[in-house]
């Protein structure tokens, strides 16, 4: 596939490839030219920096703001980047930021809602010892107020890097009751409006290993998830990728391989919203590459 439809593709819904002026639609990716199948650092200087350890990455579905995460020994902070008089802003903390520390922002695919991780408190005004989900809904020109997700979701272990699905499915990572190892993925279903009790999706993508930081596919037609130590990785946390089976079960994960895994802890996989990119954070940095190892690797499952 040729490099300008995918720039094509993150233009705002509803335009036309080629109809679309610089001045109205925002510039693609903040302005970098697309990786090829090897990564390469995201926004070096801007977003990936040698001053702070960034991590997290995610535009919304019109291209217009993008989110990623600092953090430092005072916390963690989301910070954002919009698309405005014709130019991308430098960032800047999201509205949203509690000062409590905050990470993983998930745009859901409609657009009209982010889901982060907090250490605010969801009672009075001390910080969680750990953290928890939040929600928070766009208003049409900002995001409104944040509020914490029901107990079905936030157990007071450990809830964080929350994924959601098209039909509003949410995964997320977590260290509370009936996980097989140190940390597990678990995923609540949207009913009636309300999130159902989350449960562990099981093995083999649970395990005796420590999994989180998970993306799911709008379909939920894969997961892509980090890894800690298990066999065959290629450093102390690899990403993973299972496939969703005829029966609902989860395929075999397979490892992204060297082209993306190192020996660092490579963590935190995001998909561009056409899903034409791959970033993900190591070494503290974000980085992208070219996602058409996707269909590779489901290839082989």
């Amino acid at each position: 596939m040729g490099s300008t439809r995918k720039v094509c593709c993150l233009l705002t819904v509803g335009v036309a490839c080629g109809s679309a002026s610089r001045e109205s639609e925002p510039t693609p990716y903040l302005g970098h030219a697309p990786p090829g199948a090897t990564a390469a650092l995201f926004a070096p200087g801007v977003v990936s920096t040698v001053e702070n350890r960034e991590l997290n990455s995610v535009f919304t579905p019109d291209g217009r703001r993008f989110y990623f995460s600092i953090a430092d020994s005072a916390g963690a902070t989301i910070m954002e980047m919009r698309w405005e008089e014709g130019a991308w802003g430098d960032p800047a903390p999201a509205s949203f930021t509690s000062g409590y520390g905050d990470v993983d922002p998930f745009v859901s695919p409609d657009g009209n809602r982010l889901f982060y991780g907090s250490k605010a408190p969801r009672e009075g005004d001390e910080a969680e010892d750990d953290w928890q989900i939040w929600v928070v809904d766009w208003q049409g020109d900002d995001w409104g107020e944040a509020r914490p997700m029901s107990d079905a979701v936030n157990s007071g272990a450990r809830q964080i890097y929350p994924a959601v699905a098209g039909d509003g499915t949410l995964y997320f990572q977590s260290t509370r009751q009936g996980t097989l190892g140190e940390s597990d993925i678990f995923v609540s279903r949207l009913v009636d409006g309300e999130y159902a009790p989350a449960e562990n999706v099981g093995a083999p993508v649970s395990s005796e290993f420590a999994e989180g930081d998970v993306y799911v596919a709008p379909d939920q037609s894969y997961i892509i998830f980090v890894s800690s130590d298990r066999p065959g990785g290629y450093g102390s946390g690899d990403l993973y990728i299972s496939f969703r089976q005829d029966d609902g079960s989860w395929s075999n994960e397979q490892n992204l391989g060297s082209s993306i895994n190192t020996d660092r802890y490579d963590y935190c996989p995001m998909m561009s919203p056409d899903g034409e990119y791959f970033f993900y954070s190591s070494g503290g940095d974000v980085y992208w590459v070219d996602a058409g190892f996707v269909e590779e690797l489901r290839g082989l499952s």
